[in-house]
């Protein structure tokens, strides 16, 4: 199985595209840096394997981010896919809450919310859907908004263990009015040649081998693959731009109070400290001299 690889696909005897991926190294970077209960995890690797299909749909120079907020025991999962190819991902839960090993995704999330933002490099406003949380995975919500939001069929599988985040995605192309009926009947039988596959099958099977189980007597098109890994673009630099905005009397307060500032990246976990030394530092930076002009921060 090839790690971190994501692949597209096309049928040359239908209005058909199709996308596979496989993670495995990117996820184990998620897992390692936070001890997650079961059903999160599960959830959250679907939600990568979904943001990493969805990103290579969408064809980007920019980010895309997939979250979802609600006011159940879960109360963020998020998940950012970069045009870069790169993955990181996060979940806040209520730790005192008890999470069943097997609780399925409206059970964690309540009455949440999916948020699809898509933030092109130089464009001056993101693109956002949101689609109610439905039925009880990530698959299903997904394809509820593609069918209300885009309208465009779409079918999706994703599956996570603690292993492995596995994902396959079909999607119908539009079509002629006078070929619509041709193309609603490749549709329903490719859709349900799909439907076949195990969790098993996803999760273990090169995609050559993948596709040739579900649709040898279809003619299938397979790209050349795409390289995935984890990354998180925090750094300290960015830490102290974030102080900086708080403004000096703030940046004090909390100083006084705790004795420094600690901020921890939710992506990475990885934690910065600033002293009374650091924060003076930053403002002595930040503050304009007669005759400059402060810069905007966006």
């Amino acid at each position: 199985m090839k790690s971190d690889c994501l692949q597209r696909f096309i049928f040359d005897n239908a209005a058909i595209r199709g996308e596979w991926v496989s993670l495995q190294e990117s996820w184990q970077e998620v897992l390692n840096r936070r001890d997650y209960p079961v059903a999160i995890r599960r959830v959250l690797g679907e939600m990568m394997g979904a943001a990493a299909l969805l990103t290579e749909t969408v064809k980007i120079s920019g980010r895309l981010v997939l979250q979802i907020r609600s006011e159940g025991p879960v109360s963020l999962l998020m998940v950012e896919c970069t045009s870069k190819h790169t993955l990181r991902a996060f979940a806040q839960w209520d730790g005192d809450a008890e999470i069943a090993d097997d609780a399925g995704l409206q059970t964690m999330t309540g009455q949440g919310t999916m948020a699809i933002t898509i933030e092109v490099e130089g464009a001056k406003k993101p693109y956002q859907g949101v689609v109610s949380v439905h039925g009880d995975s990530i698959a299903e919500t997904l394809e509820t908004y593609f069918a209300h939001s885009e309208q465009l069929a779409t079918k999706i599988w994703l599956y996570a263990n603690d292993h492995n985040v596995a994902g396959l995605f079909l999607q119908q192309l539009p079509s002629d009015e006078s070929a619509k009926h041709a193309a609603e009947e490749d549709w329903s039988r490719v859709s349900q040649l799909a439907a076949t596959i195990t969790d098993d099958e996803l999760l273990t099977l090169e995609v050559e081998t993948l596709l040739h189980r579900l649709f040898h007597e279809e003619q299938v098109r397979l790209f050349e693959p795409t390289a995935l890994q984890f990354a998180c673009t925090c750094s300290r630099e960015r830490v102290a731009e974030t102080i900086s905005m708080l403004g000096q009397q703030e940046a004090e307060d909390i100083l006084d109070a705790e004795g420094g500032i600690e901020v921890a990246c939710e992506f990475c976990n990885e934690h910065y400290h600033f002293d009374k030394v650091d924060v003076a530092e930053i403002f002595s930076e930040t503050i304009p001299t007669e005759g400059d002009h402060p810069d905007t921060l966006h």
